[in-house]
């Protein structure tokens, strides 16, 4: 086997070798050149793009300060409800019928739907921060 390579080696030196050689050598030289333009490239879109990951987490926290104030005022709603609830039936007023109430719900509900977007969002800044 090792005369084998020996046999082909020599018939490739047969053949022009200068030529092949200095073909060899400048693609090989274009390759390096290349890819160390396109490695710091992408080093550097790297960074850029941890560095914006590392931002938006970091604003995380004050998502979670206005979630906090919105998850209060929800809780209040929804025992005003309950109190306005009382209230009519205690009255004989359909309860229905008033429009704050109606409102409220409609709010509540709205509400329900950015509690679990809060959450989802909640999951995917624990994620970023275990990442780092």
């Amino acid at each position: 086997m090792k005369n084998e390579y020996y046999q082909k080696f020599t018939e490739l030196k047969k053949r022009e070798p200068k030529r092949i050689e200095l073909g060899l050598v400048d693609d090989i030289e274009k390759l390096i050149k290349s890819s160390e333009a396109n490695g710091k490239k992408l080093d550097s879109k790297l960074d850029s793009w941890y560095n914006k990951i590392v931002s938006v987490n970091k604003e995380f926290s004050s998502v979670s300060k206005l979630y906090t104030n919105f998850d209060k005022n929800i809780k209040e709603l929804k025992q005003q409800v309950k109190t306005l609830e009382k209230e009519a039936k205690d009255l004989g007023i359909p309860v229905n019928t008033i429009p704050a109430y109606k409102n409220a719900n409609a709010d509540i509900k709205r509400a329900d739907d950015m509690i679990a977007e809060f959450f989802e969002a909640n999951n995917i800044a624990k994620k970023i921060k275990a990442a780092f």
